[in-house]
């Protein structure tokens, strides 16, 4: 009877070293059919696109330069927009076109008011209305983002402003010629419609007196000129009581005489 074989911890120790040159020389021999490739064989798949001598011919960049005051001094509003930092807290004038006019009873006006029904409204909260603005833009169908915003202008009385007027705000209503309105504050309210090319002198800021704000910048108004209705801004009378802060009348030039001959 043949008595099975014990494995010993010495032969164990040999089956292990054994496997373990197996594994070695496998490795060495990997290596070295490696190193015999050529880049040829190892090289990965070419790209389909394939290089020419074609000159393309690209158009030429176009220049950019800054926009630049016009020959009368005012500025355009493209230039505002591109470079109105330098021109902040600075009196300016500005040549464009009206591209959107504040109507307050447009804006407050619901479905079912009448005229009436608005100007009631109004008249019992005044509050209600903005003060009047206009879009300004570098031609007539300059849409509003690209406008900027002219602020704070004179605007017409209402009814029941004209009934209370001091005496110092009826006197600032007579200091023109007949036919010149005035605001409640002594300036003479300025003719504008959209589309027209006007010339309007104010100071550009951040934000105006009463509360308009914008990061671009807007134009506090001062003065204007309407080139499309020939309107410039009028005189006051000569003698004329006195203004908003003026504190002595309104009076010609003093006549010059000429020295008698000798």
């Amino acid at each position: 009877m043949t008595m099975p074989r014990r494995h010993t911890s010495a032969s164990r120790g040999r089956g292990r070293n054994a496997l373990a040159a197996l594994l070695l020389s496998i490795v060495v021999s990997g290596a070295a059919g490696a190193g015999g490739c050529d880049k040829g064989q190892l090289k990965g798949a070419e790209a389909e696109v394939k290089p020419h001598n074609i000159k393309l011919d690209l158009p030429a960049v176009p220049p950019f330069d800054l926009p630049k005051p016009n020959a009368d001094g005012s500025h355009s509003v493209k230039e505002l927009r591109v470079q109105g930092k330098q021109y902040m807290d600075t009196e300016i004038s500005v040549h464009g076109f009206v591209t959107w006019v504040y109507d307050c009873a447009t804006a407050i006006r619901t479905g079912d008011q009448s005229d009436a029904d608005v100007k009631k409204a109004i008249e019992a909260d005044p509050t209600k209305c903005r003060r009047p603005v206009f879009y300004l833009g570098d031609d007539a169908q300059t849409p509003g983002e690209r406008s900027i915003w002219v602020v704070e202008i004179p605007r017409e009385l209402r009814e029941y402003e004209t009934k209370n007027l001091s005496k110092e705000q009826k006197d600032w209503q007579n200091r023109y010629e007949k036919g010149v309105k005035v605001d409640i504050d002594g300036k003479v309210v300025p003719p504008y419609k959209l589309a027209d090319e006007v010339v309007v002198t104010g100071t550009w800021k951040l934000s105006s007196p009463h509360g308009e704000r914008n990061s671009d910048g807007l134009l506090v108004y001062k003065t204007m000129k309407n080139v499309t209705q020939s309107w410039e801004e009028p005189q006051p009378k000569a003698g004329a009581a006195p203004g908003p802060g003026e504190t002595t009348a309104t009076s010609p030039p003093p006549a010059t005489k000429a020295a008698p001959k000798h």
